[in-house]
């Protein structure tokens, strides 16, 4: 059974096209100084975003042609070459007796533009989306895949990377400095 949600008058109305960014704005501006702040250190923390945001990357291989399947491996590959020379700028320290991180400045702001720019465009571009009725499944795995719906798969998959290699850059900071 996949989950569909029918959307509400409302949400038609110039207020509820207000909400949704507003919404957006407010999450991305609460990661972001929430990673200027830092965070409690765990394996969790760290490696969670990275890989959903891979398994969600991997699941568009099966949907896409071999081309644009090439481009995804590419654009992980990159944005995870990326992610190691970048998280060498994050940070682990001690803070009230527990172990923080602090993400790449550089990383986050990366991160922030690709997440901002994918959610428009799937807003912008994707027919899911403007149907009268919402079918999460058809939002995330839609049938056709446009030129510009495919750049935010390209996004994903290359901020996939980008944070999957900060991740493990702070592991092995952690490792380095906590292990013996």
């Amino acid at each position: 059974m996949l989950l569909t949600i029918q959307i509400a008058s409302s949400m038609s109305s110039g207020l509820g096209l207000l909400i949704v960014p507003l919404i957006v704005v407010f999450f991305i501006a609460r990661l972001f100084l929430r990673g200027r702040k830092g965070a409690k250190f765990s394996l969790t923390g760290i490696f969670i975003r990275p890989v959903i945001y891979t398994i969600i990357t991997l699941a568009f291989l099966f949907i896409l042609s071999p081309e644009q399947d090439a481009m995804l491996i590419a654009a992980i590959a990159i944005g995870l070459l990326l992610g190691l020379l970048l998280g060498r700028r994050s940070d682990i320290f001690e803070k009230d007796g527990k172990v923080m991180y602090r993400r790449s400045n550089w990383v986050t702001i990366l991160w922030l533009i690709g997440f901002a720019i994918r959610i428009l465009i799937d807003f912008l571009y994707n027919p899911a989306l403007t149907a009268p009725t919402l079918n999460i499944a058809q939002v995330l795995f839609y049938e056709k895949t446009t030129y510009i719906l495919f750049i935010a798969d390209i996004l994903l998959a290359f901020t996939a990377g980008l944070l999957l290699g900060e991740a493990i850059v702070l592991y092995q900071s952690h490792k380095k400095k906590y292990s013996k």
